[in-house]
């Protein structure tokens, strides 16, 4: 099986190749925020360098968030567009869940990225002889709230900012395995608070 996987959700872009659960290759580039630029490039540089095609890849991934609302929306419309040209299924990622992925170390592990107005977003994961699971769901607040949760389960590793491609495509190989893929018409991004064009509209409305 192989896996294409898309990380746009941070200042990176970047994107991973995965056969049968062994990363292949990946690309990351700071493209300055111009996700929307430079994405398609960059995987198409990484298909042609191992002679593959999009119509060779059996799954695709990307990561949906939390993040940049641009960018997830920028990775997340990439894969619904791959997906349905190719007729293929696809897995949305959590920003956070790709982090975890990213770890080395067992043990309890906070992921966290910065979300503005001093708060982060963040999730605990279990990582044990290579695998990862899911202790909490993505959650957005302050810092002293995620410290007391990690304190409370006994949490020793802390990632932060770190998400990409290729644990993205550790995740998506999991799901894979489990028949947990979707279609380019369920895939959606993962904001957790409201998009800037959202909160202006409901801002008009009371006025």
């Amino acid at each position: 099986m192989l896996i294409l996987a898309i990380d746009t959700s941070g200042k990176l872009a970047s994107c991973a190749l995965m056969r049968d659960g062994v990363l292949l290759d990946e690309r990351v580039r700071d493209s300055m925020l111009d996700h929307s630029r430079l994405l398609l490039p960059l995987c198409q540089e990484l298909l042609e360098e191992h002679k593959l095609t999009l119509g060779d890849v059996d799954v695709f991934s990307a990561v949906i968030g939390p993040g940049s609302f641009t960018g997830v929306r920028i990775g997340t419309a990439a894969v619904k567009g791959f997906c349905w040209a190719q007729d293929k299924p696809c897995v949305g990622v959590s920003s956070l869940l790709s982090m975890a992925w990213n770890g080395t170390e067992d043990g309890v592990t906070c992921c966290s990225i910065y979300a503005r107005k001093g708060e982060s977003y963040y999730a605990f994961f279990r990582r044990e002889k290579g695998a990862v699971t899911r202790l909490t769901d993505d959650a957005v607040g302050s810092d002293d709230e995620m410290e007391a949760k990690a304190a409370a389960l006994g949490c020793v590793h802390f990632l932060r900012d770190s998400q990409s491609a290729a644990g993205a495509a550790y995740a998506a190989w999991q799901a894979a395995r489990e028949g947990t893929v979707q279609t380019c018409h369920q895939i959606t991004p993962a904001y957790l608070r409201v998009t800037q064009a959202e909160r202006m509209r409901k801002e008009g409305q009371t006025k």
